[in-house]
């Protein structure tokens, strides 16, 4: 679909006038003079962990089996029954979080079912679509997973099925030194000596649904159980509690006045789920749809904003984080590669624009949100890669991952952007929504790295760049763009949607770059001494 089609097909001749976009306003309703972004290079928000940029995998369709694990006799390349090309890909996006074994699968999941010999590994009733789960890819598998990937484990404990001593057990099984209690002598008898050193534990998952429909007042009874002397062994556990269905703020505020009254139970992070659904198709939009579903995407500002003001009431000092471990694009039906990959679906150019302009949000609010997890990893909603049998894909995605690395353990600072406002229909009314986007962060003393997300489909725009207490010496920039709207990488053809780099002229103290239409640009500045 290129950008001509997509406008006739967006409008229809009847529509065509009251379809176009609307560039007469700026992003505060106010008559613009011209685009701007104002860079506010001392006026930093806070450090941008590379957690923010971290992965979720559930045992869901081909997200583990045919994803993660093809097993070691498979004639797929792989290192001990983990496919080597996402081991891989998955070092190229930096020292992140992977997020196991779910999910709704987490509240059913007894990891003492996962470990010991293969064979001998029971079989159990699949809690999605009934497949049959083998346990073939237990805790082991996960943490060499880890490993081999540079990444860092986050266990989630099943709350929904599960005891507290189960969860304490597995804690225990993880961390406790060889030879230190029973536990750790059994998982060296299953062939790791050395703890894995497990820190981020979620105590259970959606807790208002799957993970066992509780009220908030209840959960929160069981989050206390769950975690009264949590073993430690030389690693502190970063404790995270299941927060609300989007933006429930009635369900924080009930669990956290529970938690306030009496004993409070140690909570590093609280993790709200978000997925912005989808609008249309994953590969088939009109003009409306391209823009709605980055407005729906965009409540994740106002998500972290409201949570964050809830959380404020009860923990004043905002010791307690939030963590999205759940978030993005959900198509329907229609694009998967192998029908077995329930949910799976094709990501295209819009889902990048998505992403990003999703991370951009979390570098904005580096003071607030200490982790985020993209679901899924492979295979399934708003994936990074697919895959089936031998062949392998990084989706759009997975290059925004990519190109949003360098803003991994950046200080970011504060940007103001002044820019026309995007028009478009949905739910029966005219909407609004920004044409540019973005996020901006230092490392050392001259390094800025600039990420924009421009919406607008069609027509380029130039943009005056002001960075406020400082002068470019040199930028250099990545772009992500396509003529075609929908363009998406495929077995067959695998680098139609890859970013480009570019060094440019661009100098001083106010830089003007042109940007792309439908784009994700990464700017990389190099200051002046």
């Amino acid at each position: 679909m290129n950008r001509r089609t997509f406008l006739e097909r967006a409008t229809g001749a009847a529509a065509a006038g009251a379809g176009l976009i609307g560039v007469g306003r700026s992003a505060r309703g106010r008559a613009a003079d011209g685009p701007s972004i104002n860079v506010l290079l001392d006026e930093p928000i806070g450090v941008i962990r590379p957690e923010i940029y971290s992965q979720f995998t559930e045992h869901i369709g081909g997200v583990i089996y045919d994803g993660i694990w093809v097993g070691p006799d498979s004639k797929v390349e792989n290192i001990g029954g983990i496919r080597k090309k996402l081991i891989d890909h998955i070092q190229r996006i930096g020292n992140v979080v992977i997020r196991w074994p779910g999910g709704c699968f987490a509240d059913s999941y007894h990891w003492r079912d996962g470990i010991g010999p293969v064979a001998k590994r029971p079989r159990r009733f699949g809690r999605w679509s009934e497949a049959t789960e083998p346990n073939t890819f237990g805790t082991h598998e996960f943490i060499r997973f880890c490993r081999l990937t540079k990444t860092e484990p986050y266990l989630a404990a099943n709350v929904g099925a599960g005891s507290p001593e189960e969860f304490q057990h597995w804690v225990e099984y993880c961390n406790a030194p060889a030879g230190a209690t029973s536990l750790a002598d059994e998982r060296v008898a299953n062939g790791d000596k050395d703890p894995f050193g497990v820190r981020y534990w979620g105590v259970g998952n959606e807790s208002w649904g799957c993970g066992g429909k509780f009220t908030p007042e209840d959960y929160c009874r069981e989050y206390r159980r769950f975690t009264e002397w949590v073993p430690e062994y030389g690693v502190k556990p970063y404790l995270i509690a299941a927060g609300p269905n989007s933006n429930d703020l009635d369900w924080t505020r009930r669990f956290f006045a529970k938690w306030a009254d009496g004993a409070r139970a140690p909570i590093q992070g609280w993790a709200p789920h978000y997925y912005c659904g989808t609008t249309g198709h994953a590969l088939e939009f009109n003009h409306d749809q391209w823009y709605e579903m980055f407005h729906k995407a965009n409540q994740m500002e106002t998500l972290i904003r409201e949570q964050w003001g809830v959380l404020g009431q009860f923990d004043p000092e905002h010791k307690i984080k939030l963590i999205i471990d759940e978030w993005g694009a959900w198509h329907p039906k229609g694009t998967e590669i192998n029908a077995r990959h329930l949910f799976e679906q094709m990501g295209c150019l819009r889902d990048a624009l998505v992403a990003a302009l999703t991370l951009d949000t979390f570098n904005r609010h580096a003071d607030k949100v200490d982790m985020a997890n993209v679901a899924q990893l492979i295979n399934n909603i708003h994936s990074l890669f697919l895959a089936d049998g031998d062949q392998f894909v990084a989706t759009p995605n997975f290059y925004v991952f990519e190109m949003y690395k360098a803003h991994h353990n950046g200080k970011a600072v504060r940007i103001d952007v002044q820019t026309p406002e995007a028009t478009f229909r949905a739910e029966g009314k005219e909407q609004h929504l920004f044409r540019v986007a973005g996020s901006a962060s230092r490392s050392g003393d001259r390094g800025l790295t600039l990420t924009l997300v421009h919406t607008h489909p069609t027509e380029p725009v130039e943009i005056a760049v002001n960075l406020k207490g400082g002068k470019a010496a040199s930028v250099r920039q990545t772009v992500l763009s396509h003529e075609q709207l929908n363009a998406h990488n495929t077995f067959a053809e695998p680098l139609t949607l890859v970013p480009r780099t570019t060094e440019t002229k661009l100098t001083g103290g106010v830089i003007r770059p042109t940007l792309a239409p439908a784009s994700v640009t990464r700017f990389d500045v190099t200051l002046e001494a």
